[in-house]
């Protein structure tokens, strides 16, 4: 690595001691093991406590602690009426799948 600039030769010495499960040859440190996360996008119901059950999308499921939570997407209105995008995790008890039209 010279100058800076991360080569092919650099990128195979990464790769090779990563498949056979060593840290990287580089002395980054080894990140946590990833959280278990399943894509999906449906549409949704989410129930919040202060402004009741809403249409979302939900962008993607993740196991921690050992419970489901659902990244969802859903829009509120702030004071003026201006809407609002809410973003973030939820526990699974909160969300319901929306019925598809016949």
């Amino acid at each position: 690595m010279s100058g800076g600039r991360w080569g092919r030769v650099d990128e195979e010495r990464y790769r090779a001691a990563r498949a056979r499960g060593e840290p990287s040859p580089f002395g980054e440190p080894v990140p946590p093991p990833p959280v278990e996360e399943r894509a999906a996008v449906l549409h949704c119901w989410v129930r919040t406590p202060r402004d009741g059950t809403r249409p979302g999308l939900l962008l993607g499921w993740r196991r921690e602690d050992g419970r489901w939570l659902g990244r969802v997407a859903y829009v509120l209105l702030d004071p003026v009426g201006r809407p609002v995008l809410v973003d973030g995790w939820v526990p699974a008890a909160v969300l319901r799948p929306a019925t598809r039209p016949s």
